[in-house]
């Protein structure tokens, strides 16, 4: 029986160490410590730490900067789709007036792909980060504009696709703001 217990405790003690070699070794500063001290004050801390997290350029990197690109890079995505969204509508609609609603948001999102976010990863990289969230700022309103062109009667699926791209650009904006405070 003594032998039986000695080959139990060595079991346990080699699955203990397995165990503790398995876990990944992030050290103190981190790139998750990082995330989750640029999220922290964000008003959308679990989309903030969700997106940031997905981009597997977040794994290496500590520097809050490359973090903030990589949060204009993920709204550029999403303004990218709303925009693929838009177009593939206005391509069946018949109807005068709501050609002109989709076109308007048609624009809104153009202007925010070609001007405002390139121009605010541009700002970003020349630390003029007073200029970077004002085009940010024009990116986040873009949304509420197409939004206001249906009043009050905008479809399901575009108002879903809006407030996607709002909160996530918005969510960018907060990210730019802490390098005021920094």
């Amino acid at each position: 029986m003594d032998n039986f217990m000695k080959v139990i405790a060595i079991f346990v003690m080699f699955v203990e160490i397995q165990t503790a070699l398995s876990q990944p070794i992030i050290p103190p500063g981190g790139p998750n410590d990082v995330i989750q001290q640029l999220c922290k004050r964000n008003r959308y801390q679990s989309l903030c730490v969700s997106t940031l997290n997905l981009d597997p350029r977040s794994k290496t990197s500590s520097n809050p900067q490359e973090l903030a690109s990589i949060s204009i890079d993920a709204t550029t995505k999403k303004v990218n789709e709303t925009q693929e969204y838009l177009i593939s509508v206005i391509k069946t609609i018949r109807r005068r007036e709501d050609w002109e609603m989709y076109g308007t948001c048609i624009e809104e999102y153009g202007a925010a792909i070609r001007r405002f976010l390139p121009a605010t990863l541009a700002d970003l990289k020349a630390k003029n980060y007073s200029q970077a969230m004002s085009n940010m700022k024009d990116v986040v309103s873009a949304p509420g504009i197409c939004q206001d062109q249906f009043a009050g009667k905008c479809p399901f699926a575009l108002t879903g696709r809006n407030k996607a791209v709002h909160d996530i650009a918005d969510m960018t904006a907060d990210i730019i703001k802490t390098f005021f405070v920094n």
